[in-house]
């Protein structure tokens, strides 16, 4: 018995929020809550946001940290000369010495809450094709250090392999 190929192990396309590309991070933070997943015994959230194109192409990925990035207020424009970087809230818990207000920190928060997700989303570096070996699969995660990667058929998405499940082939294989 071989390998298996990249459709076996995929996460189907349907198993993902999707997005339109003008969506705003607020929008996009309401999606990534919502849809969960039994994978073996356990429920998963998807970290990962798909966008589309209005006409229904597939133009790139959103994981959670891209939205964090997003809703990153920079606070602090500069750092002052005798603040030390390593600031952290557990010596200063209202980071007052780094020039934070919670009132300018809210909004900020909310003016970013409205940008477009287009800002922030990352194409994707690699796909595969359904019938591309798992070991390919692999290879190209490695090489290219993704977590995940779009499985592809006929130049369309249809699903995901997180690099944990391509692993996890790979070693039930080998006796």
């Amino acid at each position: 018995m071989g390998m298996k190929c990249a459709h076996e192990i995929m996460l189907p396309l349907e198993e993902f929020p999707y997005i339109p590309y003008w969506f705003t991070l607020r929008q996009a933070l309401a999606e990534m809550g919502e849809p969960e997943w039994n994978k073996g015994s356990r429920k998963h959230t998807p970290w990962i946001i798909l966008v589309f194109s209005a006409q229904n192409q597939f133009l790139g990925m959103v994981q959670r940290q891209d939205i964090l990035r997003g809703l990153n207020p920079r606070l602090r424009e500069k750092t002052h000369p005798l603040v030390p970087s390593f600031s952290s809230p557990d010596a200063d818990p209202e980071l007052s010495r780094l020039g934070f207000s919670e009132q300018k920190g809210i909004q900020k928060l909310k003016e970013h809450l409205g940008r477009p997700m287009a800002e922030f989303m990352v194409p994707p570096l690699v796909t595969v094709d359904v019938n591309d070996p798992i070991l390919l699969v692999i290879h190209l995660m490695i090489d290219h250090g993704l977590t995940f990667v779009p499985v592809m058929k006929s130049g369309e998405i249809v699903g995901l392999i997180y690099f944990e499940d391509a692993l996890n082939e790979v070693m039930a294989s080998i006796p």
